[in-house]
C-alpha cells in the first residue's frame, strides 16, 4: 500500500499535464484555422492633399484644419504648401498641421516647396525623391520640380531601380506636375484647362518632359507583370480640383489639389483593402461634416 501511494501524486501530475497540453494543441488549432483578420481583412485609408498655399505665407487653406488627420493611415501630400514653403514663418506651423516627420506622411515637392535636398530632409527625415514600403504598397515620391519635369540622371535610375525590384502589388508614385499629360493622345490637349501652370518653359508652367518617351515604357513593363500603378499629381485646384483617366492598359492617372478662393474643393481619399486599392474624390465640405472612420469606410464598402 505504501507504493501505490507514492505512485498517486505522480499519476495527478501526469493527468494534470495531458489536460494542459490537449488544451494547449486544442487553442492552436483554433487559432490556426481561424482567418487572420489582421491581414486578410484590415483596411487602410489615406488622404490626399494638395496645393494648400495662400496668397500669403502664414497659414493655409482654413478648411485643411478641419479635417482629423487622426483618421487616416497615411499622409500623401502633393506639394505647394505654402507660398514660400521653407520660410521660418509657415513650415513649422506645416509640421504641426502635417506632421512631416512621420514616415507615414508622403510629400511630392511643387515649385512653391523647392529647396535643398538636405533641407528637404531636415525638416522630413526623407529625401525628395524617396520610396516606402507599406501595406504591400510600394509609394514614390517624384520631384518633378528638377529637370524641367523630366525624370533624368540619377532619380531616373533610382526609380527605375525600384521598380526592377519590386515585390509588392500595388505602386502609388506621387509627383506635383501632372508630368503624365505631356504628348499624351488625349490628356495633351487637357493640360491648358487642368493644370495650374500652363504649357510652357519655366518652373510653374506644364513643361514638355520625358514622361511618354522613357516613362510609360517601363510602367508598362510592370503593368503587364501584374503590378497596379495609380499616379496621382498635384498642380491642379485653380481650374479643376480634380482629374482622372485611366488608360487602355489599366494605368490610373489621377490629379487633385485646392484652391482657397473656389467653392468646389475636392479631396481624394484611397482605401486598401485585402491588397486592393480604390479611390475616391469626394467634397471637402462633405467630408468635414461627416468626417469618422464609419464613414470613410462606408465609402468603400459598395
Amino acid at each position: 500500500m505504501k507504493n501505490k501511494r507514492s505512485f498517486e501524486p505522480v499519476k495527478s501530475k501526469i493527468c494534470l499535464l495531458t489536460i494542459i497540453l490537449s488544451l494547449v494543441c486544442i487553442f492552436f488549432t483554433i487559432t490556426c484555422a481561424a482567418p487572420k483578420k489582421g491581414i486578410l481583412n484590415s483596411r487602410s485609408n489615406y488622404i490626399y492633399l494638395s496645393h494648400t498655399r495662400l496668397q500669403t505665407n502664414d497659414s493655409i487653406f482654413k478648411k485643411i484644419y478641419d479635417i482629423n488627420m487622426n483618421l487616416y493611415d497615411m499622409t500623401l501630400l502633393g506639394g505647394d504648401l505654402g507660398v514660400s514653403t521653407f520660410k521660418d514663418s509657415i513650415i513649422y506651423h506645416l509640421d504641426k498641421v502635417f506632421d512631416l516627420r512621420n514616415k507615414n506622411t508622403l510629400w511630392s515637392i511643387g515649385n512653391h516647396d523647392n529647396t535643398s535636398n538636405e533641407n528637404f530632409k531636415r525638416f522630413t527625415n526623407k529625401n525628395k525623391f524617396h520610396y516606402y514600403v507599406k501595406d504591400e504598397t510600394t509609394f514614390i515620391t517624384i520631384n518633378s520640380q528638377d529637370s524641367l519635369s523630366s525624370i533624368v540622371g540619377k532619380q531616373k535610375k533610382e526609380f527605375f531601380n525600384i521598380l526592377n525590384t519590386l515585390r509588392t502589388k500595388n505602386v502609388v508614385i506621387l509627383s506635383h506636375k501632372l508630368i503624365f499629360m505631356d504628348q499624351h493622345p488625349i490628356m495633351d490637349s487637357q493640360i491648358n484647362q487642368v493644370c495650374n501652370g500652363p504649357k510652357g518653359i519655366c518652373d510653374y508652367c506644364h513643361n514638355s518632359n520625358n514622361f511618354q518617351s522613357e516613362i510609360y515604357p517601363k510602367l508598362l513593363q510592370i503593368k503587364k507583370s501584374g503590378k497596379n500603378i495609380i499616379w496621382i499629381g498635384g498642380d491642379l485646384g485653380a481650374k479643376a480640383s480634380k482629374f482622372e483617366y485611366v488608360d487602355k492598359n489599366g494605368v490610373i492617372f489621377l490629379g487633385n489639389s485646392f484652391w482657397f478662393m473656389n467653392n468646389n474643393n475636392h479631396l481624394l481619399l484611397l482605401s486598401n483593402y485585402k491588397n486592393e486599392i480604390n479611390y475616391k474624390f469626394i467634397a471637402i465640405d462633405t467630408l468635414i461634416k461627416h468626417q469618422s472612420s464609419k464613414y470613410i469606410n462606408s465609402l468603400f464598402s459598395n
